[in-house]
């Protein structure tokens, strides 16, 4: 089965002018689906990331994979050298596999097949201009290729200079951006399982996903100094307190600014890829319009323009580079957009198990915006691990589940365990019908509605079982290829049990 009319998709997917593929995933998976732009130069991956931190951000960056000192020397002197690597270690295989993917060491092999092929031409050729012109071909060639060694000796030495350079939370990110998925979300636990004085105890000058913020901004920045620049995009939220004693859309510029020094540091002038509102009241109007034009004009260049010439001239670059909207119900989405509001996507619940924003969806297709759909895993519990067995024990843990009471309430929510349990068993036969994973089908069914899944990331040693993979194996990353084809495995029985199971 093809995947739905493309004139029903947000622009950009399904676009018939929109020819070359992806390359990342044209040379993983075989795929000829086209790069999708959330906004002008910033991508939107095919499954999102949501980074959900399972521990507390501090203690996640302090870790450090540099080995410590042996006891007893730490007043010595001089200070140790720079750890050496062993060869048999997982950091040194760790190591090894992410210099091969750098941007310096794959320049510096197109490089030296480029010299080669210069000298060999040089060498043959006859015509005086045309060597002439070769040579000097060659001989830039070869600054650049030592430019491009000094890079690379330069960001060998990085890794011993980061203590979170190979931890494994690091190399947990790492492998799924390298697998395609660049996009990640901000997320954790939210209402009704927070802890509630951290949602409304605050007075806007923190964001809710601080934590989250910082690793994913470490992150940002380590991927792109290997790999180059643009490459990561992070979703983040804003939340506000609007309980708050004196609520003023005047507070958020500041929370914005606090944000942006999270992700990139204090010197960084770069703006947030995406800020997403979630508002508690969409019903209070007045104050929700005055919040999303506030935010408005941080995604929007304060310009000056010059009284002579009339030129316009940026005097402040905007703080944000586009805006979405969290859990908006149809009403809520049309009023932004009528009040002028550049909506570029909505964040909403919507699954094989959960239509109830049905209606969202819907308004975001007549408006051409792009949906990031949750819960299409159910939290964790579209798996193979749950089918047939009794529901997990609320008292325990379970590194499979988002949140035991978060996926246990909406299985209770889709009619309780036991239906749940014909929705498991309806998956797992056409994931076997169709040689793929049970995760493979719910997200291709989200992928099928027009919308972009967004999956839970799993820490390691667990990097891939949120689609049901163990490991990255070998070249092929822990997920099925048929999930990034332009045309869907699903076929018309697959969508018609699928979609009366979720009715």
């Amino acid at each position: 089965m093809s995947e739905e009319d493309p004139s029903s998709l947000p622009e950009g997917e399904g676009q018939s002018e929109t020819i070359a593929p992806d390359k990342m995933l044209e040379k993983l998976y075989k795929s000829s689906r086209p790069a999708v732009e959330l906004l002008p130069g910033v991508n939107l991956s095919p499954v999102i990331n949501a980074c959900w931190l399972k521990r507390d951000a501090k203690a996640m960056l302090a870790e450090t994979w540099i080995p410590a000192p042996p006891e007893g020397e730490e007043e010595a002197a001089p200070a140790p050298p720079a750890p050496s690597f062993d060869p048999s270690s997982i950091d040194y295989s760790e190591l090894q596999k992410r210099l091969s993917k750098s941007a310096p060491l794959r320049k510096w092999n197109e490089l030296t097949v480029t010299i080669r092929t210069l000298e060999i031409t040089v060498e043959r050729t006859r015509d005086f201009e045309e060597k002439e012109a070769k040579s000097a071909e060659l001989e830039a060639a070869r600054a650049s290729l030592a430019e491009t060694e000094a890079q690379l000796t330069e960001l060998k030495a990085s890794f011993q200079e980061d203590p979170l350079a190979l931890v494994p939370w690091m190399s947990t990110l790492f492998e799924l951006a390298d697998a395609g998925l660049t996009t990640f979300d901000v997320s954790g636990p939210f209402f009704p399982y927070a802890v509630l004085r951290n949602l409304f105890g605050g007075d806007n000058t923190l964001s809710y996903f601080e934590g989250a913020e910082a690793i994913l901004g470490i992150f940002k920045k380590r991927y792109e100094k290997e790999r180059g620049a643009g490459r990561i995009q992070v979703l983040t939220k804003l939340l506000p307190n609007i309980f708050q004693d004196g609520y003023s859309p005047a507070l958020l510029e500041p929370l914005v600014d606090k944000m942006r020094t999270t992700l990139y540091g204090e010197e960084s002038v770069e703006p947030l890829d995406f800020l997403q509102l979630y508002w508690w009241d969409p019903k209070e109007h007045e104050v929700l319009l005055a919040t999303l034009k506030a935010l408005q004009k941080l995604s929007e260049d304060k310009l000056e323009i010059n009284e002579e010439s009339g030129d316009a001239t940026v005097a402040e670059p905007k703080k944000v580079r586009g805006l979405g909207l969290v859990d908006f119900p149809p009403r809520a989405i049309v009023t932004a957009i009528q009040a002028g509001v550049p909506v570029t996507a909505v964040s909403i619940p919507f699954s094989v198990a959960d239509r109830s924003h049905a209606k969202a969806l819907q308004v975001c297709r007549e408006y051409n915006i792009k949906v990031l759909s949750r819960d299409g895993l159910m939290g964790g519990l579209i798996n193979e691990k749950y089918l047939g067995m009794p529901p997990p024990e609320t008292t325990q843990t379970d590194p499979d589940l988002d949140d035991v009471a978060y996926a246990l309430d909406m299985a209770n929510n889709y009619g309780g365990w036991a239906k749940l349990q014909g929705l498991l068993h309806l998956i797992k036969g056409i994931a076997d019908k169709h040689s793929v994973k049970m995760a493979t089908v719910a997200l291709r069914w989200q992928i099928d509605q027009g919308t972009f899944p967004i999956a839970t990331a799993r820490w390691a040693p667990n990097n891939w079982r949120q689609f049901g993979f163990r490991h990255w194996d070998g070249v092929t990353p822990g997920v099925d290829w048929q999930l990034f084809q332009v045309d869907s495995f699903l076929d018309p029985a697959d969508m018609k049990a699928l979609n009366v199971a979720g009715a």
